[in-house]
């Protein structure tokens, strides 16, 4: 097989609940995390002598992709010499998991195409030395995600549909996160399982990170009222931002909202993908 393509796509945080700075840097999280349907990244990995990582505007070894071929190297021992060409269609720093859903699609793509055999588990194991949301893009459907999001475990994704909207600028991940240090620490939250409708699950929704975000970029906060004035039920930060997601019961009520939708910028209609 000289080559093969595999999709990468996008991922919502239904829920996120964050935790104190740990001492290694990180922010204990806790999840419930969809792959969607929409939009989606293509990553073409094909055999070649040396390695190549082409995607516009993140080249080569400042991709998630190239360093997850450094690990994917590190753990079968032996170089992998690959061309990847990726064909964006998720938007940059936008926390809908865009550069490690490319990272997962590549570890995906080398396994199969290079016969390494590695399996889903070993594959997840890999991919938590990459990044933090690339263990769930490896497996995909609905998970809730703890620790730092490697350690995943099997959810029901509730009925919705999202209409996602994002100005032209994007959010730093690092810089949300330390503004968060900033505040007192969110209230803490119902334990529980999300309801599995609307309007339910839009009171269920929640994302630590929205103040904090909203802090750094003040017009999310009239991207929240477009979406509202189109109609959504509820919105959302998506992961730390800056995509900004109405929160539907189902995609024709989606799609109805995007024609009202008065903000510029990127848009799509999503609903969550079925389990792989």
């Amino acid at each position: 097989m000289a080559g093969l393509t595999v999709e990468a796509p996008a991922k919502i945080n239904l829920r996120l609940l964050v935790g104190p700075r740990r001492p290694d840097g990180y922010h204990p999280i806790r999840s419930l995390m969809i792959a969607l349907d929409a939009p989606r990244d293509r990553v073409r990995v094909e055999a070649a002598t040396e390695r190549t990582v082409r995607c516009a505007g993140i080249e080569g070894p400042a991709n998630l992709a190239w360093t997850a071929l450094d690990e994917l190297e590190r753990e079968v021992g032996r170089p992998l010499p690959l061309r990847v060409e990726i064909d964006k269609g998720i938007p940059a720093q936008a926390g809908l998991g865009g550069g490690s859903s490319d990272a997962a699609a590549v570890l995906v793509g080398a396994d199969r195409l290079l016969g390494l055999g590695l399996g889903p588990g070993r594959l997840e194991r890999v991919a938590a030395r990459v990044g933090s949301d690339v263990p769930f893009l490896v497996r995909g459907g609905a998970q809730w995600a703890e620790g730092r999001g490697e350690a995943l475990t099997p959810a029901r994704a509730p009925r919705f549909a999202a209409l996602l909207t994002m100005p032209a600028a994007g959010l730093s991940t690092g810089a949300v996160y330390a503004r968060f240090d900033q505040d007192p620490p969110p209230a803490a939250a119902a334990p529980g399982d999300p309801p599995s409708a609307m309007p339910a699950l839009g009171e269920w929704l929640r994302n630590d990170l929205w103040p904090a975000a909203r802090a750094l970029a003040p017009a999310l906060a009239e991207r929240e009222a477009a979406l509202r004035a189109a109609g959504a039920p509820a919105v959302l930060l998506c992961g730390s931002g800056a995509c900004m997601a109405g929160i539907f019961p189902d995609r024709a009520a989606a799609e109805a909202a995007a024609g009202r939708l008065e903000a510029p910028g990127f848009r799509a209609v999503a609903v969550p993908l079925p389990p792989r």
